[in-house]
């Protein structure tokens, strides 16, 4: 009866939800013939339109761990799409921006991975109308708020 209950709850179930979206994400974006993660894309996207951006600043912003954030960082500067270097003001900061690879690699595959959001979103909100995806996406916002 418990685990029934727990398999039930609405976190097991968003977490499931997670872990299937992440899934579509990684998958589409194999396919489109890049070693990345949906997270990683999402980092870069970031570091892309704001840069510089600190560690600090991608974590909160993604609602990541510390340690998350820093394999994420750690990964993609190896895979020479980041780099890295202490904050003038605080040197305990880590500031990312894209690299020469990276910035290509953005431009390149731009609509490409705006594309795979949206097939993986409408794979999500397939059969849902109009009116559920705006009441859905205000109360994912919500719920967010709540847990933050």
């Amino acid at each position: 009866m418990a685990e029934e209950f727990f398999l039930n709850s609405l976190g097991q179930q968003l977490k499931v939800l997670n872990v299937l979206v992440e899934k579509a994400m990684n998958n589409g974006l194999k396919q489109l013939g890049l070693n990345l993660t949906g997270t990683q894309v999402g980092v870069l996207l970031m570091v892309q339109r704001r840069a510089p951006m600190t560690q600090k600043q991608i974590e909160l912003a993604l609602k990541l761990s510390h340690p998350t954030t820093r394999g994420i960082v750690k990964r993609l500067v190896t895979t020479g799409l980041v780099q890295t270097r202490p904050q003038v003001a605080d040197q305990r900061q880590i500031v990312l921006t894209l690299t020469v690879t990276g910035q290509t690699l953005m431009a390149n595959y731009a609509e490409q991975l705006q594309a795979q959001v949206a097939r993986v979103e409408e794979q999500l909100l397939a059969n849902l109308t109009a009116a559920d995806r705006v009441s859905l996406q205000h109360l994912l916002t919500q719920m967010i708020q709540n847990m933050s």
